[in-house]
């Protein structure tokens, strides 16, 4: 099966920031139907029509995919005198959600957008969009991983050669 959709790369400049490579491809994007970003550099199994869906019904211009981060260290709960009372090697944090990095957005986020190389997509845009109230998260609640340390890199390379990362669907 042949899948109706395509790739389009694009130079927007080594040292722009976020919110200027959003802002460059805008030429590329037909207004009226949503689009896709992600930063690309995790990995999930984001049910990507869902959150397509989830977008659609939301009328807000940017939907992000909110996920639960493991946690980088072993939490512990200490009693009062100082005895530990429970050990858990990087757990997933139920009560925390983050950026998944993977957004559906229409075409009213490039008016969020500056013209300026130096600004990142993370900080004035999307206080903005949080401010009019239109920023929409769409709850992912199954595996995803960022890749931003060599040790994250290892790990999710060692999931691909044992055969078993979560991500492929293919």
């Amino acid at each position: 099966d042949e899948e109706d959709w395509s790739v389009t790369l694009a130079d927007t400049g080594e040292n722009s920031m976020t919110a200027w490579r959003v802002k460059a491809i805008q030429r590329y994007i037909p207004k009226g139907e949503p689009f896709l970003l992600t930063y690309g550099d995790g990995l999930g199994t984001i049910d990507i029509n869902a959150s397509i869906a989830s977008h659609k019904a939301s009328g807000k211009v940017c939907t992000l995919t909110a996920v639960h981060p493991a946690g980088r260290f072993g939490a512990i709960r200490i009693e009062e005198d100082g005895s530990i009372h429970s050990f858990a090697e990087k757990p997933q944090f139920e009560d925390t959600l983050v950026n998944g990095g993977y957004m559906v957005c229409d075409h009213r986020m490039f008016d969020y957008l500056p013209d300026d190389p130096a600004v990142m997509l993370e900080r004035a845009p999307m206080d903005r969009l949080v401010a009019d109230g239109q920023l929409n998260a769409y709850r992912h609640r199954g595996f995803w991983q960022p890749m931003d340390t060599y040790q994250e890199s290892q790990h999710l390379n060692q999931l691909w050669a044992d055969g078993n990362a979560p991500w492929k669907v293919w």
